[in-house]
């Protein structure tokens, strides 16, 4: 099933939720799979600190736009890919919020050709991988 990571800025819960419903549809729709699928996708949302001088490696991902989606599965052929890229990057246009100085220019009417970036990533999930977030499935007793 999809794994999706959303790396973002300080997003509100309810926009969240919002923003989790319409990629899991968008998903369901574009990679053609079964509606009892839906809770088989998984959505992590990954907070991102403000922009300091030095970007740590893991960050260095999430850093290209003001919003990156990864998309991790099985099977993610080039046209499940551009179909899915569409219609995302569509709705999260309208969903996510501006930076807060085109918000300012906007009303001061000053025109800026800086738009929002939104940048998808796509990663062939390992058939042998079930499941990207675990990490190790030893049991720890303290």
């Amino acid at each position: 099933m999809p794994y999706l990571r959303v790396y973002a800025q300080g997003l509100p819960a309810e926009q969240k939720r919002v923003i989790a419903q319409k990629l899991i549809e968008i998903t369901l729709r574009t990679f053609k799979l079964h509606a009892d699928q839906r809770y088989q996708t998984s959505i992590q949302f990954i907070t991102l600190p403000p922009l300091s001088g030095v970007d740590e490696p893991p960050a260095a991902i999430a850093r290209e736009g003001d919003f990156t989606l990864e998309v991790i599965g099985h099977n993610l052929t080039e046209d499940k890919k551009r179909a899915f890229a569409k219609e995302a990057a569509a709705m999260l246009a309208h969903v996510v919020p501006m930076k807060p100085r085109n918000r300012f220019a906007r009303v001061l009417g000053i025109k800026t050709k800086q738009s929002q970036q939104i940048c998808l990533q796509f990663n062939e999930l390992s058939p042998a991988v079930s499941d990207p977030f675990i990490m190790d499935s030893q049991h720890c007793a303290a």
